[in-house]
């Protein structure tokens, strides 16, 4: 079976990758997800930069990366680090993705962010818990009481909507979808467990909490920082570059984070900070606010080098055939060695190139696959061509 693929020429036909990975030993395609937050497997094989430690402390801080240098990826990983177990004291991550902002062609009020904000809250909340329920299930029925009314006051749709779709699915990978999909978490817990979960919630004698927006978010706070066990939150805000490439002006765009830091210190009381993804075009217009509203912030950035991208590609291959490769050179002819550094010594050291460019030279060999042979150095030239053909015509590393 063939099929036209996105990454190839476009008069190019090549097997279908759920044939042709499975047919050279892996349980799935480890370079095709070039947006992280629709990974399942991205926690198998995560690089921890040294700038992943401010992501998840108690301080506002903008992290800069240019297009395609991992700043979703990093997002996802902090959220589902905070996850891993209910054990110790974590962050709550609030993923934040102004991309998903309503279209109105102006940034969103105050007050509107505020309702984002509840929004995109609960909706990480239920399918966190859903994911870990012993966390709310040890809690006090004033605190289940609590939480399922500001779950009520929060999400999009009806939260016993939600508690069918978990008891009919008997899993909360259910929910991801419908609500937040960078939650795909790991180690779900048994359908009878998650019965109780949603039996605790399900209480028809709570109501939608009700208030001003400003005092439900302020409750949302308190009870995730308080009996929920949370060490502070997370606001990670992402997918500005949206509104930079829709717009190509970065002040423009940059207007849609100004209000939140308006609120960054008041945040910061409450246990709650900014973390702030942007595209490195965007850092002046965003920085130079802070500094003529004197609103204190750090900024860092992060920076790829080649030994980091040897190390991203090969824990793929390693998680995609359970630890039997370790490397690429493991399929490749004996005059092909270190393929990985072979790759990325040719590009910019960003990780989305160099998973298009691996992608695509795997692609080629997967072409003559049933003739026989090895992955050899045709390959790579070949994948690397390809990617100076396309980038001289427009950017691959679009956002991440």
């Amino acid at each position: 079976m063939t099929t036209a693929n996105e990454n190839d020429d476009p008069d190019k036909r090549t097997p279908s990758p759920a044939d042709w990975f499975r047919r050279i030993g892996l349980r799935f395609d480890p370079y095709v997800h070039l947006e992280a937050s629709s990974d399942p497997h991205l926690s198998e094989y995560t690089v921890h930069l040294d700038v992943f430690r401010v992501a998840l402390d108690n301080k506002p801080t903008i992290i800069v990366a240019p297009p395609g240098g991992g700043k979703t990826a990093m997002r996802v990983a902090v959220t589902r680090t905070c996850w891993f177990d209910i054990g110790g004291t974590y962050p709550f991550p609030l993923p934040y993705n102004l991309g998903m902002a309503p279209l109105t062609g102006k940034p969103p009020t105050a007050t509107q962010h505020l309702h984002l904000l509840l929004e995109a809250g609960t909706c990480a909340l239920l399918t966190g818990l859903a994911f870990r329920p012993e966390r709310l299930l040890r809690s006090s029925d004033a605190t289940i009481r609590a939480t399922a009314a500001i779950l009520r006051a929060g999400l999009p749709g009806p939260l016993d909507y939600y508690l069918t779709v978990l008891r009919e699915t008997g899993t909360p990978a259910g929910l991801t979808p419908l609500l937040e999909r960078t939650y795909a978490l790991t180690a779900p817990p048994p359908p009878d467990v998650l019965h109780l979960f949603c039996d605790a919630l399900a209480d028809p004698g709570v109501n939608a909490m009700r208030g001003q927006v400003e005092d439900i978010f302020q409750a949302f706070v308190e009870i995730v920082t308080g009996a929920l066990g949370f060490s502070h939150i997370l606001l990670l805000i992402d997918g500005i570059d949206a509104m930079y490439e829709n717009q190509a002006d970065a002040q423009f765009a940059a207007r849609w984070v100004f209000d939140l830091f308006d609120r960054a210190e008041a945040w910061a009381r409450s246990n709650t900070f900014i973390k702030l993804f942007i595209p490195d075009l965007m850092e002046p217009a965003v920085t130079g606010y802070l500094h003529h509203h004197t609103i204190a912030a750090r900024v860092t950035h992060i920076v790829w080098n080649h030994d980091l991208l040897v190390s991203m590609l090969r824990k793929r291959i390693s998680a995609a055939s359970e630890e039997r490769f370790e490397s690429l050179d493991a399929i490749s002819t004996p005059a092909l060695t270190d393929v990985e550094r072979q790759i990325v010594a040719n590009l910019p050291p960003l990780p989305r190139v160099a998973l298009q460019v691996t992608r695509q030279a795997l692609l080629r060999y997967a072409a003559r696959l049933e003739n026989g042979g090895q992955l050899d150095e045709d390959d790579i030239h070949h994948a690397i061509a390809w990617y100076r053909h396309h980038a001289a015509q427009q950017p691959l590393a679009s956002r991440v």
